[in-house]
């Protein structure tokens, strides 16, 4: 069983001591354990009419009835998924799905522990990650291991999303030899290695309460997970700066939720981003020697401009106007690179302000230079869980939620925006904003009663994702969460008492005639 999501202890508590940027916590989701729970709901409805000159398909995804339904109930899903040749996979806390990505018809459903059981693991705990490699026409997922410390790494022998799958683990955090947990494990691809960030947590004693320890940057060469024969880690070369809330010697440079840099590029390797630890701003640096033995790192600097703590996120609900947790400032989703350009986004809060937006950055990777930042944002909305893909002419759909006040058409959305790249490297909007899914509740409160006060922190996300076709460069694919019915009788569910559950939804979105964007010669 999962555990109960903790605080994080992370100031210092000695005269002279560094102190951390406050607010980072320990994220492993929450086991929901009640009778009503295990009630299977009904299918989502289709994708609104209006948006269907753009938006190709769409189709609900996993929902928190199907995860109960196999008894892998959890708030909140941590919903991720990618696109392959022929199929869409997704990865939530507790299931694992696999689409027709030509229909949307959902082809198989299991467990995360039987889809990690016939990989050849026993046991998972959730913030999974997965990837398509189109080089290697192999999909790679990662997940903590039956022991949080370990992280788990399944590659599939062929394309097809259904396996068979391999698997190898490796110990993500020894901790001081008990409770030690590799906590948020990112995961990124280039023509080199595999990266995989943690944040890192221990109790002091065993039993005690968990506190941040510090972060790991485990660097892999691809050709050890994408061999002929099963995937293994050997040739890992592990980076692991530690924390310790007494110390005045911490290395905040490295910053928290370390995500390496998708790239398709072989020019391009060993790219760094991640949130500083002790102030607002994006870290960068960078692995020289990626993949080899003789990897090091390079000094990090600060990039971007600053920004504020976020606020809880409004919703158009009487009796819980503003419970959802719209996260911190860590870069959540996959960041890439595209012609020595890298593209990130996060959730952050503007100074002044109390209203969350999407903040991307576009970053020289040579030079770190700030080629372009700005905001997704509205008066009145909060704008938070922000993913993006970008194609090889520099064409970026971001995807993200959104959601405000009952003074506005506030209820939690799912949407996406399109931008091409002009030749200083700025973002320029294509279209408009598609709305992908509105959720069927206004009043989102996951684990306590309709029609009562949220109870406990209600946690949103921890991701969304979009990801580039493999097999056509004008085709984005974008999966996010929304506020499904409550869990009660007038909605279908006998015995159900609850509020309301979460679901995803998966959409694919042409970027080509029907946004008005150039065609492919142009863009290049």
């Amino acid at each position: 069983m999962l555990g109960l999501t903790l605080a994080a202890a992370l100031v210092a508590t000695s005269a002279g001591a560094q102190t951390i940027k406050d607010g980072y916590e320990f994220k492993k989701p929450k086991a929901v354990i009640a009778p009503d729970d295990l009630d299977v709901g009904v299918s989502g409805a289709s994708s609104p009419a209006s948006q269907q000159g753009k938006v190709v398909l769409g189709f609900e995804g996993i929902s928190q009835y199907d995860v109960a339904s196999v008894g892998r109930n959890f708030i909140p899903p941590d919903t991720m998924g990618a696109v392959g040749k022929t199929q869409y996979m997704e990865f939530v806390n507790g299931g694992v799905a696999v689409f027709d990505k030509a229909t949307g018809a959902r082809t198989s459903f299991q467990s995360d522990l039987a889809f990690w059981g016939g990989a050849g693991q026993v046991g998972a705990n959730g913030d999974s990650r997965v990837m398509y490699n189109a080089d290697a026409d192999r999909w790679i997922a990662l997940s903590f291991g039956g022991n949080a410390k370990d992280i788990q790494i399944g590659v599939s022998t062929t394309s097809d999303a259904l396996g068979p799958w391999q698997s190898t683990k490796f110990e993500g955090y020894a901790g001081l030899g008990f409770g030690a947990t590799a906590d948020y494990p990112t995961l990124a691809l280039d023509n080199n290695a595999v990266y995989i960030g943690t944040n890192n947590f221990a109790p002091s004693s065993a039993g005690g309460v968990n506190s941040f320890r510090g972060t790991t940057l485990d660097v892999i060469p691809l050709g050890s997970l994408f061999s002929a024969g099963a995937p293994t880690t050997t040739g890992l070369v592990k980076f692991e700066t530690p924390y310790n809330s007494s110390s005045s010697s911490n290395d905040f440079t490295r910053g928290y939720a370390i995500q390496g840099v998708n790239s398709s590029d072989t020019s391009s390797t060993g790219n760094i981003v991640a949130v500083s630890l002790s102030d607002f701003a994006i870290s960068r640096y960078d692995v020289l020697n990626a993949g080899t033995a003789g990897a090091t790192r390079t000094a990090s600097v600060d990039v971007g401009g600053t920004y504020d703590f976020n606020n809880p996120g409004r919703q158009p609900s009487a009796l819980n106007p503003r419970v959802i947790d719209t996260g911190d400032d860590r870069i959540g989703s996959s960041v890439w690179e595209v012609n020595g350009r890298i593209y990130t986004l996060h959730t952050v809060t503007e100074v002044g302000t109390d209203h969350t937006v999407i903040r991307y950055d576009v970053i020289d990777a040579a030079t770190n230079a700030v080629l372009d930042e700005g905001n997704i944002g509205a008066a009145g909305y909060d704008f938070y869980y922000g993913s993006l893909a970008v194609n090889k002419f520099g064409v970026v759909v971001m995807g993200y939620n959104r959601s405000g006040s009952s003074a506005v058409d506030g209820k939690i959305s799912f949407l996406t925006r399109t931008f091409s790249t002009d030749a200083s490297g700025h973002l320029i909007q294509l279209g408009d904003e598609l709305l992908l899914k509105e959720s069927v509740s206004g009043d989102y409160h996951n684990g306590s009663l309709d029609g009562q006060a949220a109870a406990g922190r209600q946690r949103w996300g921890d991701y969304s994702s979009v990801s580039l076709d493999p097999e056509d460069a004008s085709v984005f694919w974008a999966i996010g969460q929304f506020a499904r019915e409550p869990n009660n009788a007038a909605n279908g569910h006998p015995g159900g008492t609850g509020g309301t559950r979460w679901g995803t939804w998966i959409a694919a979105i042409d970027i080509g005639g029907a946004t008005g964007a150039p065609e492919p010669g142009t863009w290049a």
